[in-house]
């Protein structure tokens, strides 16, 4: 058994603000990842997916637009409380609209570790995405 503690915010590559996880590095996990995430407001992650791994996701705080699909041509929106499922290879953005609050969510994930990808394309679409 192992605790691990809430540390300091660190960016990770997808784009958001990572807080503590259960994952092979930190707890020598085989088959689970669980994170804590923030989107600071005004921002987003950038366009991705998890390869080989179904997530679920709880939102703690704040709200997210999601887009998803090939061209994140499909939206939802988060509020606290929600529950979403996003299947294996679902490429897809978290934003943040508010202008004040970030938003914070909780993700499991059937892999010992982040598994994200992040699209060849993110760059181009962040330059031109509304």
């Amino acid at each position: 058994m192992r605790v691990i503690k809430p540390g300091p915010g660190r960016e990770v590559p997808r784009g958001v603000v990572g807080g503590a996880e259960i994952s092979q590095t930190t707890a020598g996990a085989r088959n689970i990842y669980m994170g804590v995430f923030r989107v600071p407001p005004r921002s987003q992650s950038r366009p991705h997916y998890h390869e080989r791994c179904e997530s679920a996701v709880y939102m703690i705080a704040g709200s997210l637009r999601v887009r998803w699909g090939e061209q994140l041509e499909s939206e939802l929106g988060l509020e606290p409380g929600d529950l979403v499922y996003v299947p294996p290879r679902e490429t897809h953005v978290l934003e943040n609209l508010s202008e004040t609050e970030p938003a914070e969510y909780v993700v499991a994930r059937d892999s010992p570790h982040e598994d994200a990808v992040v699209v060849p394309w993110a760059e181009q679409w962040a330059q031109t995405a509304p």
